[in-house]
Parts: C-alpha cells; sequence; structure tokens
C-alpha cells in the first residue's frame, strides 16, 4: 500500500469510500485508542488496535482494484491454495479409514494446533466453490471439492460453520440472482456430504456427533460477557484485545466468539455503532448493484463470500484469528471496488503531505513490529503456550 501510495505522481488519489464511512473508520478507531489507553494493558491494546488500523488500510487499498483480471487472480489464487490443504486432508481421511480408526479432526486437519483456523478460511471458499459451479467444463471437479470441504466441515464438528453455508445458501436463493441454481446444486452437496459423514462415522464410531446439544461454553460466556457491561461501555470498552474469562475450571478464553459483543466489550457502543453502520451501507449498496447487474456473477460471489464470514464470526473467531480476519477485510475491499466503481472520491494531497504520512507510516510500522517481536522472544515456553488468536503473542500478554 504504501508503495503504491509515494510511486503515484499524480496528486490526485481515487478512494471507493464515501465521506460518512471514513468518518465512522475514523470514529471506530478513535474509540478504540481511548479504551486502550483506559486499559490495564495499554501496550498490547494499542497494538492491536493499530493491527485493525493496517487492517482497515488494506481494505481501503484492496478496493482500489476495480480490474476483472486482477479480482479473478486473487480469487483463483485463494482457491488453488485452499485446495491443495484440501487434498492433503482427503489422504488423511483414506489413510485413517484405512487403518480403521475413527474421524479424528485434529488428525485429518492435520499440521492445524486449532481447527477452528482451517473452517474459518473454508466458509470464505465455499460462495466461490458456487460460483465455479456454474462453468460446465469443471463443474464435475468443483463439485468433488465444495464436497470435499463439507465433508470436513462435517468432520471437524464446526456447526457455526454449516448455518452459515445454510444462511448465505437461503440469502443467496431470495436474492434471486444468475447463481439459484448453482446455490441449489451446493445444497444438493450438503446432504451428500451430510450422509458422507455418518456413513464413514458408523464404520468406526469415534462418538463425534455433529448435532450435539451442548454449546461449548459460548452461551453462557455471551451472557456472562453482556452482564459484566457497565454505563462505561456507551462510550469506550475495556481496551481492545484484551477480552479474558474463565467458566469455571476451563482455561480462560481469549474473545466470546462473537464479533458484536467483542466490540461492545473492548471497543464500546460508538465503535459498534460505527463499524455496524459501515458493514449495513455495504450491504445495502451490495445487494442494490446486484438487482442492477444480475449477470455479475464476480461480484455477487464476492458479496456472499464477505456475508458469510460476518455471519460466521458471530459464533467463532473469524474476525480476531490472522489468515480468516485478513481474509474479511480483502473480500470487504474487493467488494468495495466492485459496488463503488461509479462513486470513486478524489483526495488531493501535496508532496509535503505526502512525505509526512509516509514518514508517520514506516515509523509506526517500525515501532509496532520491534514491539511485536520484543512480546514473543519474551514469551517463556517453559510456562507453555496458550494457543490463542492474537497471533504475535502466542495467547500470552504482558
Amino acid at each position: 500500500m504504501l508503495t503504491a501510495f509515494l510511486s503515484n505522481k499524480e496528486p490526485t488519489f481515487k478512494l471507493t469510500l464515501d465521506k460518512k464511512n471514513t468518518a465512522s473508520y475514523s470514529i471506530f478507531i478513535f474509540c478504540g485508542c481511548l479504551s486502550a489507553l483506559v486499559s490495564m494493558e495499554q501496550g498490547f491494546s494499542l497494538l492491536y488496535t493499530f493491527h485493525i488500523s493496517l487492517l482497515i488500510l488494506t481494505m481501503y487499498y484492496v478496493s482500489t482494484i476495480d480490474n476483472k483480471k486482477s479480482v479473478l487472480f486473487i480469487i483463483y489464487a485463494l482457491l488453488i491454495t485452499h485446495t491443495s490443504l484440501i487434498l492433503i486432508c482427503l489422504l488423511n481421511i483414506m489413510f485413517t479409514l484405512s487403518e480403521q480408526q475413527p474421524l479424528n479432526p485434529y488428525i485429518i486437519y492435520s499440521g492445524f494446533i486449532n481447527i477452528r483456523f482451517f473452517n474459518q478460511v473454508q466458509v470464505f471458499v465455499l460462495p466461490f466453490l458456487v460460483l465455479l459451479l456454474k462453468f460446465k467444463s469443471i463443474q464435475r471437479v468443483v463439485f468433488t471439492i465444495l464436497f470435499l470441504n463439507l465433508l470436513l466441515i462435517f468432520i471437524g464438528q464446526a456447526r457455526g460453520a454449516l448455518l452459515s453455508f445454510l444462511a448465505f445458501s437461503i440469502f443467496a436463493l431470495a436474492l434471486k440472482t444468475t447463481l439459484k441454481k448453482q446455490v441449489l446444486i451446493g445444497l444438493a452437496c450438503f446432504v451428500l456430504s451430510c450422509i458422507t459423514f455418518y456413513a464413514l462415522d458408523s464404520l468406526n464410531k469415534g462418538g463425534a456427533e455433529i448435532l450435539r446439544t451442548s454449546t461449548s461454553g459460548r452461551i453462557d460466556l455471551w451472557f456472562n460477557t453482556i452482564s459484566s457491561l457497565s454505563l462505561k461501555h456507551l462510550f469506550i470498552g475495556n481496551g481492545p484485545g484484551v477480552f479474558e474469562m474463565s467458566l469455571g475450571s476451563s482455561a480462560p478464553f481469549s474473545h466470546p466468539h462473537n464479533s458484536l459483543i467483542e466490540i461492545l466489550n473492548e471497543w464500546g457502543l460508538i465503535a459498534l455503532i460505527s463499524i455496524l453502520a459501515v458493514v449495513c451501507t455495504t450491504f445495502k449498496k451490495a445487494i442494490t448493484h446486484l438487482k442492477c447487474h444480475k449477470k455479475d456473477i464476480i461480484t455477487e460471489s464476492l458479496f456472499y463470500s464477505f456475508a458469510i464470514g460476518i455471519t460466521y464470526s458471530l459464533f467463532s473467531g473469524v474476525h480476531v484469528m490472522p489468515v480468516s480476519q485478513t481474509l474479511l477485510f480483502i473480500m470487504w475491499g474487493l467488494l468495495l471496488g466492485r459496488i463503488n466503481k461509479k462513486n470513486n472520491q478524489s483526495l488531493t494531497i501535496n508532496k509535503y503531505l505526502k512525505a509526512l504520512i509516509a514518514i508517520l507510516f514506516i515509523f509506526a510500522w517500525c515501532l509496532y513490529l520491534q514491539k511485536a517481536i520484543n512480546i514473543y522472544n519474551n514469551i517463556d515456553p517453559d510456562k507453555g503456550y496458550i494457543y490463542g488468536p492474537r497471533f504475535w503473542s502466542v495467547g500470552q500478554r504482558f
């Protein structure tokens, strides 16, 4: 982003975000800074706030990519990379069955300490696979990959991901766009993967039930978090990134597994209203665009990818895990670039202001990197690692 910013010789920059959205983002970050300053862990919280600021800037930059080939390149790169992981998981399923062992997600999801990291990336890929079902020449291959994705979600018992896929499918059918047939095929694939999961699980029963009645402590966590709110949360929160709560003797949760509750607790009500206003505006513009451009399947798939990520964030840590949160902002930026083509805002910056912005940005980034490395080096391996979502603290804070 900085390279593109400095290499632009023209004093005018085109932005795909209007002034209202920019003001909302500014209010959101400002509330985060205030919350960080009054938190018990100012350094960590300020770093986390700056991290979110970098993601928003990334979204700004990605929103300038309105070229169809560039957008498709990003989508295909994501699909190819993710499919390679799916094929590795397929081998693990085959080895597990040949050894007559139960379907253990921690073995099948090889290399992932927390299997939800894998599921949170999967949800962004599913709408693009539904999009590719439209091309008959590769329809069988895409159907197989979609089937394997859904089967792995069943094996991992990611009920939130399954619910998000169903919500996306119902929403897509309600919009009555050109992907209606492909969405129905996707739902058929969903049923087939469910039947296959139960069939494979019955061969070597491992006690895995996708329809288990427990909530993994999420509902208790949500109610406890909401009940702990005070009047100060109308304006500021406890500090971005510092959430921690234990239920009984269990290990502490490092986030409440709900994006709305987390923002309200850590950033405050004003910040929550600001970010919700921007998300709702994006949804409204995207739906209006799709109704006017019913054959724009690229924008439609980007919208569904963003929407399914937002939906899953209500049940899981999509918004805090490193890879999934980056994908969320990238999809958001790509979507804004597509729906705001005719509403670009021009911003004039002279060379002196450009130099000042670049210096401040580089200084802040270097400080951020130095502090992150320092925190990581101070972690004591003898105390064990808590595999939390704060990627540069490995779940530990100072």
